[in-house]
């Protein structure tokens, strides 16, 4: 059994937390609310107000004492202007100070970090350098390494689906959508869920794995399939001679050197799950 951090109790932080406990590990986390700490606390976990907004108090390190992994799990805010650029990563580094130098942590990052130019994203073939002034992630994924080394991992997430998150409500409807051509980068929450356990499970440090299903169908495709089996309108998409095609995430490195096994490797499946 171990100590894990969750740092972050949204989408993705709740259900993975439930998960862990399953797995009998001590599951600790914060909340920005004093409301939800009673319900966080019904379900088994130890929970408490973390404000990066203000100084960490000693009880922040009191309660982290003897963690074994942290797992760094809140979003970049949406705005990313000049003002911006360095605050997620200056947050992210308040919110590792109260762990020891023994702690492990797993950032939760977004295939987001890499530009459309980038026809095949692959972790090792991308410099995330080239970018640091301009991509919030970017400079944060770098001041984390900085930091931690190689008691850091970081997992790039594509799209997030799952549960009541269907990319298909934000498009039914909607007319004259471009880039119908480029392919969709998305993973399912329980793959999400799972690649984090399998990383802790097989203490995988210091390395960058992007997480995706393995096939990337076109936005037009997926996004009219999902309309339709979801009893939505329809979107329609705008016919280009020569159409933009976007990166396509690649997650041969998550199968292959993390071992990972997906279990809904096909987004077409993702809408019954």
């Amino acid at each position: 059994m171990m100590k894990i951090a969750i740092i972050g109790f949204g989408w993705l932080g709740l259900p993975l937390g439930k998960a862990l406990l399953e797995k009998d590990h001590e599951i600790v986390g914060t909340t920005t609310t004093f409301s939800k700490i009673e319900m966080l606390e019904e379900l088994g976990f130890s929970a408490a107000i973390l404000d990066l907004s203000n100084e960490l108090t000693q009880e922040s390190n009191l309660f982290f004492e003897k963690t074994d992994i942290c797992i760094l799990n809140f979003p970049p805010k949406r705005k990313n202007s000049d003002q911006n650029i360095q605050f997620y990563g200056e947050q992210l580094l308040k919110a590792i100070q109260p762990f020891s130098s023994k702690t492990k942590f797993i950032f939760v990052s977004s295939s987001g970090i890499y530009p459309d130019s980038i026809l095949i994203a692959k972790e090792d073939e991308f410099d995330r350098l080239s970018i640091l002034n301009d991509n919030q992630l970017a400079y944060a994924e770098e001041v984390l390494h900085q930091k931690l080394g190689d008691r850091l991992t970081i997992i790039r997430m594509a799209g997030l689906i799952g549960e009541d998150r269907q990319i298909a409500k934000y498009f039914a409807g909607k007319a004259e959508i471009p880039n119908g051509k480029s392919p969709v980068n998305l993973i399912h929450q329980k793959d999400c869920i799972g690649i984090i356990s399998k990383i802790i499970e097989t203490n995988f440090w210091g390395e960058i794995f992007n997480a995706c299903a393995s096939f990337h169908p076109s936005r037009e495709e997926y996004y009219t399939f999902s309309c339709a089996e979801l009893n939505l309108q329809k979107p329609t998409f705008i016919s280009e001679t020569n159409p933009r095609i976007s990166k396509t995430v690649d997650n041969s490195k998550s199968k292959t050197v993390l071992g990972y096994q997906y279990q809904l490797d096909n987004p077409f499946d993702f809408i019954q799950n």
